[in-house]
């Protein structure tokens, strides 16, 4: 009998879920995120903010422990939307955890070496795009520690009139401040050398210079300081993740 019950409980072994709504270099980052913190730890896309909030709304006390990770950008009232639902749907789901970020892009937009990571000593890249910077740093300072509409407006007007909310502009900000470099990401791609050990890329020029190039960190004590030194900590902080 005692036999039985320690099959069975091993049978029911605890399981825990990332779920979030990206895909693309989103999905990718939190897997490298993840994984880092726990190999065991299983990630998955629901595609879409109706879907998360779909599958949420399902999960029941199955002895297993799920992470939702929401996009919380104050000016995307879609997006508030859903996550005001997904909220009330799992309210009361004690084996259910909310990490709310405003976006991926916005996560690695506040890690705190971005610019020393992306640009080398005396870089004339980083010349060129000292206007970026400078909103980069205005951005992340609002949405940290709060700002009026105004200014988020007058920040989104100065990139483009076709961006809507504060996550297209974290979007845009963090393609333009990495583009042509190792680190460029887009929706669709996440800049390899956020998450690969340094210099392990085939088709490195001689010219590929970066703020990295003398330290050469691996991959994982890339994503160890991506998590402390970002929006991240806190966010998983809060769930008991770290």
């Amino acid at each position: 009998m005692l036999t039985t019950a320690i099959k069975s409980k091993e049978i029911q072994r605890m399981e825990k879920y990332v779920w979030c709504e990206d895909t693309g270099s989103g999905l990718e980052l939190w897997h490298n995120v993840f994984s880092y913190i726990d190999p065991e730890i299983i990630v998955q896309t629901k595609e879409n903010n109706v879907k998360l909030r779909k599958s949420a709304s399902r999960i029941f006390d199955d002895g297993n422990v799920y992470y939702i990770m929401i996009d919380s950008a104050v000016d995307n009232p879609d997006v508030l939307r859903e996550v005001g639902a997904l909220k009330k749907v799992t309210r009361d789901k004690t084996n259910v955890h909310l990490v709310d970020i405003h976006s991926f892009e916005f996560v690695l937009l506040s890690f705190r070496l971005l610019e020393e990571w992306v640009f080398a000593e005396d870089d004339d890249l980083r010349e060129k795009r000292e206007e970026l910077l400078i909103l980069r740093r205005r951005l992340v300072d609002l949405i940290i520690n709060g700002g009026g509409a105004t200014e988020l407006q007058e920040l989104k007007d100065s990139i483009s009139s076709n961006i809507t909310n504060s996550e297209q502009l974290a979007a845009r900000l963090l393609r333009d401040i990495t583009r042509n470099t190792g680190f460029e990401t887009t929706k669709g791609h996440l800049g390899k050398c956020f998450v690969r050990n340094c210099c392990e890329w085939n088709d490195r020029k001689e010219d590929d210079i970066c703020g990295l190039d003398m330290d050469r960190p691996s991959s994982d004590e890339k994503v160890k300081k991506i998590i402390e030194l970002s929006v991240l900590k806190n966010s998983l902080e809060k769930v008991g993740l770290i």
